[in-house]
């Protein structure tokens, strides 16, 4: 390995995944795979010897310099937050992770699962989201430092159709493995991916994979809750250009867009109006 490498993740944009492909790929060359947030303290053993290290939520604390390092390359993915919210949802109702389990505060001690799963509807369920666990990760794809020099910023949606691997083989380069590196990366990508060696049938982890699962479940109500909690994400990301794109969406229940409007009352009256002037719904 030319560099040792760094393959930050968040929440839903193919953490599972890339820990398949990257863990192999580290047994393959021979170099120690290190799972930051279980085991930071291995970073004191990277200066003489060559490491693979996976994070989980991109979120590097006191290790942030280790980014900067000369002999690092970073592999940041990122997903459409509208489908991180989709997808965090879906899974938070059915995983058996520990946390998911345990009764949080100010619910009168019901586990983050069991208020989930208790609210009427889905559209309350992904609301009950947006406020909760993927909120965290939203801001954190967005507050990402971007525009390192070292780091390939990939987006889930590309590798998601990635079947000729054209893009992972970019990503394989940028990273510094050399072709006989590549063949094992390529390999490795192959098997743990959704459209080649990979079944979701009896992974826990895979409900669907797909991308622009929010066309499919979004409607004017959803959209205007997910814009009163994070209105510039979309185009801070460049995943939308602007707020046209909740213009063919369903309508929503007179009840569920009131709730929204709501929000948006909250943060004052000019994102509403802005908005409203630029979709002419009202």
């Amino acid at each position: 390995m030319k560099y040792n490498v760094v393959v930050a993740t968040h929440h839903k944009t193919g953490t599972v995944w890339m820990d398949g492909v990257f863990k192999n790929i580290a047994a393959d060359l021979g170099v120690d795979c290190i799972r930051f947030e279980a085991e930071p303290e291995r970073l004191e053993e990277t200066r003489d010897r060559p490491f693979i290290l996976l994070s989980t939520d991109s979120r590097f604390g006191r290790h942030a310099g280790l980014l900067e390092r000369p002999d690092v390359r970073v592999l940041h993915i990122i997903r459409d937050p509208r489908d991180v919210v989709i997808s965090a949802m879906h899974y938070h109702k059915k995983s058996n992770e520990s946390w998911l389990h345990e009764p949080v505060p100010g619910y009168d001690n019901i586990t983050y699962q069991r208020r989930l799963k208790a609210l009427p509807s889905r559209y309350h369920q992904y609301v009950f989201e947006m406020d909760h666990s993927s909120a965290g990760t939203v801001h954190d794809m967005q507050g990402w430092q971007y525009g390192r020099a070292n780091c390939f910023e990939a987006r889930y949606e590309e590798l998601r159709l990635d079947t000729d691997l054209s893009y992972w083989s970019r990503i394989s380069a940028f990273l510094g493995f050399d072709e006989g590196e590549r063949q094992v990366a390529r390999q490795r990508f192959w098997e743990n991916s959704l459209f080649g060696g990979l079944s979701r049938l009896g992974n826990k982890h895979v409900r669907s994979g797909d991308v622009q699962q929010w066309k499919r479940e979004f409607n004017i109500g959803l959209a205007y809750a997910f814009l009163a909690r994070f209105p510039r994400t979309l185009q801070v990301m460049d995943y939308e250009p602007d707020h046209r794109w909740i213009l063919d969406l369903p309508r929503t229940e007179p009840k569920e867009f009131g709730a929204s409007l709501s929000r948006f009352a909250t943060l004052g009256l000019q994102p509403f109006v802005e908005l409203s002037r630029s979709l002419s719904l009202f």
